[in-house]
């Protein structure tokens, strides 16, 4: 019997209505440029610069993050009241390139930027990082003032946006802006198709097929000077606006960028909660981060399928539930600790996961083999480890691409995500 609900997704965030809200905030995005340094020890935020986006498409009554994913958490108080008014959790890349073995021999900047509601007056932002321990460590804090000068409200570019889908007011709506690379201006006709594509591949899996209402898709016809992407080990490069590439970390078919102070630059001409970045590439591949972006090729056979899984990182925080393929760490995730995604699990605080939703009876862990293949269990595997971390189901969109479902776990986190915006 499933139990009725999960403390985790208690949705008892501050709620604000349109009135107090525009007391607090402009309907515009202040965005915040950093540069995230350190090695596989240490890290460390400074911000690069203050800007002004156009758009803010967030929610104006959800403004606080309980749901608290992710491997940093940015917080905004008001000075005047002394009161938190906004947080958000969020993934970065350069949290990744931490885990490798270039990062304990060598130190390395990353860009990052988060946009949040534009303060109307003096704010401190705060920004956390989680610690080896599973827990937030405030990393930096600094006041923004809206009179500073310096605060530019210029767009570094400006081009048009292809209305794909759209079903209503983005602060109630999960607003995603797909942004091309690779694609030249004579191929903004292939990418339009493309973002077609996109809606068709959420129509194609539960649950956003049923919640596609709750969307909104714009795509921003951003020409490159070239057709295609970098492909390092082949010895292919070529002149892309936000310069995606594969090999990313070594890896042959993480195809991701760098350079995301351009993206945000980009995906700037559109309302967005999302960005998803497609690459005009035949080659299988793509990445997914969570509240940071999400990466696809356009011309493979998967492609779908990977869109459906790296946006399942990138909105819904889920982690990969593999473990046997060539992306894998025997220490990703500490067993000591309970991981932060929802659908993996080392059984530290598994009450925190998707025990409410079991079967009755079903054993932990699940052995893999009938009768449990094909429901929700507990098998062990998952997040890149064999052994001591375990996963929802025997297969599922997280896991390989043999299906075509999610399990119903990962489809409760999904749903859960969704709501947030409304």
């Amino acid at each position: 019997m499933k139990k009725a609900f999960l403390f985790l997704f208690s949705l008892c965030s501050l709620s604000l209505n349109a009135s107090s809200f525009n007391e607090l905030f402009a309907e515009k995005s202040l965005r915040i440029d950093m540069l995230h340094c350190g090695n596989a020890d240490s890290a460390t935020y400074v911000i690069d610069k203050f800007l002004i986006e156009p758009f803010w498409a967030g929610s104006t009554i959800n403004l606080i993050d309980n749901f608290e994913f992710g491997t940093s958490l940015i917080k905004i108080f008001d000075v005047n009241s002394d009161s938190l008014i906004f947080s958000h959790g969020f993934c970065t890349l350069f949290q990744e390139w931490q885990t490798t073995p270039e990062a304990k021999v060598m130190s390395r900047c990353y860009q990052e930027s988060v946009s949040v509601p534009l303060p109307k007056s003096k704010a401190i932002i705060e920004i956390f990082y989680r610690n080896k321990k599973g827990s937030f460590t405030k990393i930096l804090s600094t006041l923004f003032d809206p009179d500073d000068i310096f605060v530019s409200p210029e767009l570094k570019y400006q081009f048009p946006v292809y209305d794909a889908l759209i079903n209503g007011n983005p602060s109630n709506k999960v607003d995603v802006v797909i942004i091309p690379d690779g694609y030249t201006a004579n191929e903004m006709d292939k990418f339009k198709a493309d973002c077609d594509k996109f809606i068709d591949v959420l129509k194609s899996f539960e649950p956003f097929n049923s919640y596609i209402n709750d969307f909104n898709v714009r795509g921003v016809l951003a020409p490159s000077v070239e057709s295609g992407c970098d492909i390092p080990h082949d010895d292919i490069w070529k002149n892309t606006l936000l310069n995606c590439h594969f090999d990313t970390f070594y890896s042959d078919r993480y195809c991701m960028t760098d350079n995301y102070f351009t993206v945000k630059d980009v995906a700037a001409n559109a309302p967005y909660d999302q960005i998803f970045i497609l690459v005009n590439s035949p080659v299988y591949g793509g990445g997914g981060i969570y509240n940071f972006y999400s990466v696809s090729t356009s011309g493979n056979m998967s492609s779908a399928k990977v869109i459906i899984h790296e946006f399942g990182h990138a909105f819904a925080a889920l982690a990969d539930e593999y473990y046997d393929s060539s992306v894998s760490y025997s220490d990703f995730y500490p067993i000591d600790i309970e991981p932060w995604e929802f659908n993996i699990t080392t059984l530290v605080d598994f009450n925190s996961k998707w025990v409410n939703l079991l079967p009755e009876n079903t054993p932990i862990p699940t052995p893999p083999t009938e009768p449990y293949i094909g429901k929700l269990g507990v098998f062990e595997g998952g997040g890149y480890s064999a052994k001591n971390i375990f996963r929802p189901s025997y297969d599922c969109m997280m896991n390989t691409f043999k299906g075509n479902t999610f399990c119903d776990a990962c489809k409760y986190a999904i749903e859960k995500m969704i709501l947030n915006y409304r």
